[in-house]
């Protein structure tokens, strides 16, 4: 067991905590966000949607402000959201 399993029960609730809770750099680091992903839209959009697909079927409560900010970071890279 490493230490994250004592902390998040999966990846999906990791991933929720990082997108509401984090912000800034710290957000960053942990979401595996680099500059690449702001000068590369093929590494912004293939990060963008792993992340989405890991989380969009989670019944956590921070669900909808999880998908809302991670539609923030990746208009902030350059993407387009299709709704």
């Amino acid at each position: 067991m490493n230490n994250q399993d004592l902390y998040f029960k999966n990846k999906e609730t990791e991933y929720i905590f990082y997108l509401v809770a984090l912000e800034g750099k710290l957000q960053m680091d942990f979401l595996s966000i680099n500059k690449n992903h702001y000068e590369n839209k093929e590494i912004a959009k293939n990060w963008y949607e792993e992340t989405k697909k890991m989380i969009k079927d989670s019944k956590h409560p921070k669900l909808e402000e999880a998908i809302k900010n991670l539609n923030k970071l990746y208009r902030g890279m350059g993407g387009r959201i299709n709704y």
